[in-house]
């Protein structure tokens, strides 16, 4: 396998046993190379077994690769469940016994990547000497984690880290929403790494410390070991399991060739026909001294025109945005924000929301129906530029769109890092919450008549390359409230 793929697992410098599992293996006529770290939970013996039987199941079922990769993967992990589940019938011992895990395929040939994922093991794209995280932590300190709302030292410190929500063996395929699993696929380009590890690596071990080891000049092997060792190092609270699989392909250089330099010319003017020369193209152009003043004043000409027309552009500009702010609409396109221009007077209900907001000490707003009595008409967006917060009700509340309002409910500003809103309904809106980079946690908020209940939009820096999925099990409909 050359220098292109290598796993290696430690028990660690606490337990006794080593629960985890790893995946390095060719198939295909190394057409296609599978990477995997399988982490056990549930006892001593439970764990163990069910990563072996993951493993197994994975081994038989990716001798053949097909064309439909992430259908396949799915496939793979829920047959693995199946395994778990009929190995433990009827054995009270084994009985919580599961497994997390994560499954990369690669396809060498057209240099892409395909992954499934449960759990909280993880999976990292090495890129230009950049670590970035694929996978998401099915927990709940890791989505206060990837939400901004905790530092990473912080979740490495938080006592609740292992709680997972999901793993292989937790439930039947009944159980199971067509989001369980995490999926997804993505470039995988010449000189590409890809780091999968067990949590016993990231609990222990930071970012800054895992891109220091990758960015070295050393074998897969060498790193490898060395990501356990500093494990090990920081405690080695957990087994460790590290694979790695890089895309060995030279990556293409390309020479330019330079641009060849124009050298001026003086030209003058003579009474018989003067040759006007450029070096560039080693040619001769022959114009009577007539000929060069109707030029000249062509040119001059041109440039007039095309100043009259920038300047009917700007005057039309400027025209249109008046008009528009005075109307107090912007013409929209499906899927984005109307915007309407902030109204200098709230209604008694909108006023009484807005200074609750300010006057707010915690991160806690209760909206109680004994105060609000009948639905809320909001006349222009209710707007949350806070870090954190939590907004709850009492009862039922509605939000009602006022019948000349055209915009969203509320805004999250880009400064808000978490906010959860618990039990509303929003009603008669184009769009019922923008949100910012994911921050928006929803339970039990009901939509009716909404175009666009919610709407994400992210901001990066200006002219970098973005890296990163949606994951599409951030929210669910569902009939009956969750409890």
């Amino acid at each position: 396998m050359a220098d292109r793929l290598f796993g290696i697992t430690d028990a660690g410098r606490v337990r006794e046993n080593n629960e985890d599992e790893f995946i390095t293996q060719e198939v295909m006529q190394n057409k296609f190379m599978i990477a995997g770290v399988i982490d056990g939970v549930g006892g001593y013996a439970g764990g163990e077994i069910a990563a072996a039987l993951t493993k197994e199941v994975i081994l038989r079922e990716l001798e053949t690769i097909e064309p439909d990769l992430i259908s396949q993967l799915s496939r793979v992990f829920y047959l693995a469940n199946e395994q778990i589940a009929t190995h433990k019938q009827g054995d009270l011992e084994l009985m919580d016994m599961a497994c997390v895990a994560t499954l990369a395929v690669i396809d060498r040939q057209n240099n892409l990547l395909y992954y499934v994922h449960v759990g909280d093991t993880r999976l990292y794209l090495f890129r230009d000497h950049s670590l970035i995280k694929i996978s998401h932590d099915q927990s709940f300190v890791g989505f206060l984690e990837d939400s901004g709302r905790l530092t990473e030292e912080a979740a490495m410190q938080h006592p609740k880290r292992n709680q997972i929500n999901q793993a292989l063996g937790l439930t039947s395929r009944e159980g199971m929403t067509d989001a369980y699993f995490e999926t997804g696929s993505s470039p995988f380009l010449p000189d590409d790494l890809i780091l999968l590890c067990s949590d016993g690596l990231t609990d222990m071990v930071d970012a800054a410390l895992i891109t220091a080891v990758l960015n070295g000049p050393e074998t897969l092997a060498v790193k490898a070991a060395r990501l356990v060792e500093e494990a090990n190092l920081a405690g080695g609270k957990d087994n460790v399991t590290v694979v790695l699989a890089k895309n060995d392909k030279v990556r293409a250089s390309y020479e330019f060739p330079k641009p060849e330099v124009v050298k001026p010319v003086a030209v003058s003017a003579v009474a018989a026909a003067p040759h006007v020369v450029t070096e560039s193209f080693k040619e001769t152009v022959k114009a009577t001294p007539e000929q060069i003043i109707v030029q000249h004043k062509s040119g001059k000409g041109l440039i007039l025109l095309l100043s009259a027309l920038c300047l009917l552009f700007l005057g039309t500009t400027i025209w249109l945005f008046l008009y528009h702010t005075a109307e107090g609409t912007k013409l929209e396109q499906p899927g984005t924000v109307l915007v309407t221009p902030i109204k200098p007077g709230l209604n008694p209900q909108e006023k009484k929301i807005s200074d609750m907001l300010l006057s707010l000490k915690g991160d806690t707003l209760l909206l109680a129906d004994t105060v609000f009595k009948v639905p809320v008409h909001l006349s222009q967006a209710l707007t949350i530029d806070r870090d954190t917060l939590i907004l709850k009700t009492k009862g039922n509340i509605v939000f009602q769109s006022d019948s000349a309002y055209k915009g969203p409910a509320l805004i999250l500003s880009p400064k808000c890092k978490y906010v959860k809103i618990d039990q509303l309904v929003l009603e008669n809106f184009e769009t019922g919450v923008v949100s910012y980079n994911n921050a928006l946690d929803l339970k039990n908020i009901r939509f009716n008549k909404v175009n666009y209940p919610v709407q994400v939009r992210f901001v990066f820096p200006d002219q970098f390359y973005v890296n990163g999925r949606l994951s599409k099990r951030n929210y669910a409909a569902d009939s009956l409230a969750k409890k």
